[in-house]
């Protein structure tokens, strides 16, 4: 996912929840937040055009897509993570991702793995499963993200395609938790607007 895809907070949207990464350590019961399961519902498309490229990119980050390039395209994600941290912010999770392309003048591919979803340009939608492990630290959205430190799953079909991947890799998810639009969601990637052919939400809960 934007786990390895985009599986992705500026000052105004600081809640009790975040570490106080100034300090030389953690206050006690800021990092007892930290514990707990989390519950991550990430929803991103994009509409390519060349006015939207840099936002799509930060949307969709930190995976990139070979569809982002053509103009008239269409790269969608969902995906839904559940994560389980203890205190020191250490967590496993479990994902899955739907990506689906729709690019003009292209067919369904046979299988989906890395090399087709990434590299390639086609229509259709590919279902990625898989697990892995990480840890929360300050990520590129300016707050605590969560990074990944391995991950292993497989994209749906016959046979699946297997895949390991090793970090660390910010996933661009902040830790916040928060119902965040299109335009909360890339303020944090310093967007002042949401351009057009862009459509975000983004939702994260946490329970002790």
């Amino acid at each position: 996912m934007r786990q390895m895809l985009r599986w992705t907070l500026l000052a105004a949207f600081i809640p009790a929840l975040a570490i106080s990464w100034g300090s030389t350590g953690h206050v006690l019961a800021e990092k007892e937040m930290l514990a707990g399961h989390w519950h991550l519902v990430f929803y991103g498309k994009c509409v390519m055009a060349p006015v939207n490229l840099n936002a799509c990119r930060s949307l969709q980050g930190p995976a990139t897509f070979a569809v982002m390039n053509v103009p008239g395209a269409t790269l969608e994600v969902k995906g839904i993570g559940d994560y389980v941290s203890d205190k020191t912010g250490k967590y496993s999770v479990t994902f899955r991702t739907w990506v689906t392309e729709r690019a003009p003048r292209t067919g369904r591919p046979a299988h989906c793995d890395n090399s087709t979803v990434f590299f390639g340009v086609f229509t259709r939608t590919c279902l990625e499963i898989g697990t892995g492990h990480g840890h929360i630290a300050k990520g590129v959205t300016g707050m605590a993200d969560f990074w990944q430190d391995d991950t292993a799953g497989y994209w749906a079909g016959n046979p699946p395609a297997h895949f390991v991947t090793g970090g660390p890799t910010d996933t661009f998810n902040p830790t916040c938790p928060e119902v965040y639009s299109a335009k909360k969601f890339l303020s944090l990637f310093g967007f002042k607007s949401v351009p057009a052919g862009i459509t975000a939400r983004v939702v994260l809960t946490h329970r002790p």
